[in-house]
């Protein structure tokens, strides 16, 4: 009989301040993974609410209590002997000044500078989720350069900043054509423009992601080969895509369709349930996709998502 894993539930918060920078904990150098720095948290009680869990170890850490919370995602993350769930939050609103109540060292940190620290592995995909927005726009259709331009333009000044260029009707050379010039204006108003095709694409400089069908997962790739910055993004259906995609080292993926499409009705959604029990299977960020409104990003989000992505949702607003 197989044993099942413990799974041990930690909350977990991304401190931040008046000015924008978080707070890193240093781990002291003689306990486990000594010398990297972390995002503080602890052990949630039985029955214990998270905000409460929350409070209760940054006061017994760092001295302060917190008064703002926003869930940023959910992730289980095994070890040999138990699983740990980390359920964490962005902080704000500090009662306190901060100090190491146990020995460790503390510093205020640029959001732009966190890569420059070494992380425990658990901490790496929180980091990562810190990094991304929580609006992931697909475009739709569209009949002329203009209109494509004109949409995207107005989408990055309603500060959406991950778009994913879509456009399968088009010739491969007309769309890359687009997706080069597209990428360079996206790029320009501080945005990442993710593109669908080969994985020859992580060669081209101006490609600053590339976004895998779910046909594609298991195809040999080779991720050091990929550009500073540059992201793989992948579609996945099921558990086992999931695990297909991280073996391949995506950043993050999207999960579909969570609610029935329009699109695509004869196909049965997962339910907001099985999206949630998918969603914690992940080892990296997920984007709830098919028949999310804007008001399913909050929901998304509590029930550990890093956010939803969109065609309809994103694109008619533009009109």
């Amino acid at each position: 009989m197989v044993e099942k894993r413990k799974v041990v539930h930690v909350a977990v918060a991304v401190i931040l301040g008046d000015d924008g920078r978080v707070l890193l904990a240093r781990r002291p150098e003689d306990k486990h993974m000594g010398g990297l720095w972390e995002f503080p948290g602890g052990k949630v009680e039985a029955g214990e609410d998270i905000q409460l869990a929350l409070n209760r170890e940054l006061r017994e850490e760092l001295d302060i209590e917190v008064s703002e919370f926003s869930p940023l995602i959910k992730i289980r993350h095994d070890y040999p002997d138990k699983s740990v769930l980390l359920d964490t939050w962005v902080v704000s609103g500090i009662q306190g000044e901060p100090k190491g109540n146990e020995g460790q060292l503390i510093q205020w940190v640029e959001k732009d500078c966190l890569n420059d620290y070494e992380f425990p592995e658990a901490n790496k995909v929180i980091l990562r989720a810190l990094q991304l927005p929580d609006r992931y726009m697909v475009t739709g259709h569209f009949e002329e350069k203009e209109t494509l331009f004109n949409r995207v333009s107005a989408a990055l000044d309603n500060g959406i900043r991950l778009i994913q260029f879509r456009a399968h009707w088009l010739e491969e050379s007309e769309y890359l054509r687009l997706a080069q010039e597209l990428s360079c204006f996206v790029q320009a108003a501080g945005g990442t423009l993710i593109i669908k095709g080969e994985f020859s694409l992580l060669s081209k400089p101006w490609c600053h992601g590339l976004h895998l069908t779910s046909r594609q997962l298991g195809l040999p790739v080779k991720p050091e080969k990929r550009h500073i910055n540059q992201l793989l993004v992948a579609s996945c259906h099921d558990k086992e895509q999931i695990k297909a995609a991280e073996a391949m080292m995506v950043d993050f993926m999207t999960l579909s369709p969570v609610k029935r499409t329009a699109s695509h009705p004869e196909v049965s959604p997962l339910g907001l349930a099985r999206a949630e029990m998918l969603t914690t299977v992940a080892k990296v960020p997920v984007f709830w996709l098919g028949g999310m409104g804007q008001g399913d990003a909050i929901l998304a989000r509590q029930l550990g998502a890093q956010g939803i992505a969109a065609i309809q949702a994103f694109w008619a607003d533009q009109e």
